[in-house]
C-alpha cells in the first residue's frame, strides 16, 4: 500500500516542484482510488509538526472582534507551519486541503459584521466541518465568513489560497482577490501552485496545452510548474498499483491517500519519512489531541509508522488571532 503515493510523487517531481508549493489530486480511475500530493517550499524551515485533532473540539476564530464559532464535527490529521498555521491535511471523511502561499491575495478591510477567521486556522475550519467539497462550498454564502491574517515570517505575507478535494475526486480552489471570494469548483481543478491568481493559472494551462506534446515552459516560476504539472497529469496513465522568480527550497512533501485513510510526510533536507493510518488512532469526540514534532533534531526517531510516537498536546494558536 505505501507504493501508491508514487504517481502522485513523481508528478510533483517532474513538474518542478523543488522550487514552489505545487498540489496535485491524481485519480486512478479503475479503481476510484484518489491521492493527493504537495510539495512545501520555504525559504528557511518552517518547525512543523502532524497534529491529531479528534471530533468536538470547539473552536473559534481567534480574532477579537466577532470570532467565526465551531465544534468540529470530524476528526483531522493536519501538518502545521511553525505550529501556527494549518498548512495541510485530511479529515476522517478523506476531505483533503492544502493551503500554499498566493502574494496576490486581498482578504479586505476588516468588516467586524462578517465572523473572522485566522488564517491559521482556516485550512482547518473546512476539515473540521465538511465532508465533501461540495458541503465546504454551499458554506461559503452561508457563514460569509471573512480570513484575517498577520505576520507570520519578517518580510513575508502571510497571505494564500487553499485547494480542496474528496473521495469521489471533486475539487476547489478559495481565493481572495480585492476583498471578494474567488471560487473554482469542479473535478478538473486538479493542480494548484502559488502566483498569479487561479484565473491565470488557467489561461496559461489553455494556452499551452494545444503545444504541450513539443514544448513547455521550463522555468522554476509557479506559472511555469502549474502547466507542467497540469501536463504530466494528464498523461499519468489509470492505474491501479500507484507505484519574476523568488525560488525557495523544497522542504518536504505530504501525501493523503482518502481511499486506504493514510498520511504520508517526507522531509527533502532530512531522512525523515514516515506515515500514519487513521485507523492507528481516535478521533471520536472527547479523545485527546495528540501531536508529533517533526523538527530536524529527532530525525533517527522518525522512521516508519508513527503510530507510537505521538504525546498528548494542546491545540495551537493560529497566526492571524489576537485573544
Amino acid at each position: 500500500m505505501l507504493v501508491r503515493t508514487t504517481v502522485a510523487s513523481g508528478l510533483l517531481l517532474l513538474s518542478g516542484a523543488a522550487e514552489a508549493c505545487s498540489r496535485v489530486t491524481y485519480h486512478a480511475k479503475v479503481d476510484d482510488r484518489i491521492t493527493n500530493g504537495r510539495s512545501m517550499d520555504f525559504v528557511a524551515s518552517t518547525n512543523s509538526s502532524i497534529f491529531v485533532f479528534p471530533a468536538g473540539l470547539n473552536k473559534n476564530g481567534s480574532v477579537a472582534d466577532n470570532p467565526l464559532k465551531w465544534t468540529s464535527k470530524y476528526g483531522s490529521m493536519i501538518v502545521t507551519m511553525y505550529d501556527k498555521v494549518s498548512i495541510d491535511g485530511m479529515n476522517t471523511e478523506g476531505l483533503t486541503g492544502s493551503l500554499l502561499y498566493l502574494g496576490a491575495s486581498d482578504y479586505g478591510a476588516r468588516n467586524t459584521s462578517r465572523p473572522g477567521l485566522a488564517i491559521g486556522y482556516w485550512l482547518q475550519y473546512y476539515l473540521d466541518q465538511f465532508a465533501t467539497v461540495s458541503e465546504a462550498v454551499a458554506d461559503l454564502n452561508k457563514t460569509n465568513l471573512q480570513v484575517v491574517t498577520a505576520a507570520l515570517v519578517p518580510g513575508v505575507s502571510s497571505t494564500g489560497h487553499i485547494s480542496l478535494s474528496d473521495k469521489s475526486g471533486d475539487n476547489a480552489v478559495f481565493e481572495y482577490l480585492d476583498g471578494a471570494l474567488v471560487v473554482h469548483h469542479g473535478k478538473q481543478y486538479q493542480v494548484m501552485t502559488n502566483d498569479p491568481s487561479y484565473d491565470d493559472q488557467l489561461a496559461l494551462d489553455r494556452y499551452w496545452e494545444p503545444i504541450s506534446n513539443v514544448s513547455l515552459p521550463g522555468t522554476s516560476s509557479p506559472a511555469d510548474r502549474y502547466v507542467r504539472l497540469s501536463y504530466y497529469n494528464r498523461l499519468s496513465p489509470d492505474s491501479a498499483d500507484l507505484a519574476g522568480v523568488d525560488v525557495w527550497p523544497t522542504l518536504w512533501r505530504t501525501y493523503q491517500d482518502p481511499h486506504d485513510m493514510a498520511f504520508f510526510y517526507e522531509s527533502a533536507v532530512m531522512p525523515i519519512s514516515v506515515y500514519m493510518f487513521y485507523s492507528d488512532f481516535n478521533f471520536k469526540k472527547g479523545a485527546e489531541v495528540m501531536n508529533l514534532p517533526l523538527r530536524e533534531y529527532n530525525w533517527e526517531l522518525l522512521q516508519g509508522n508513527m503510530k507510537s510516537n505521538f504525546t498528548k498536546a494542546e491545540p495551537f494558536t493560529p497566526i492571524g488571532g489576537n485573544l
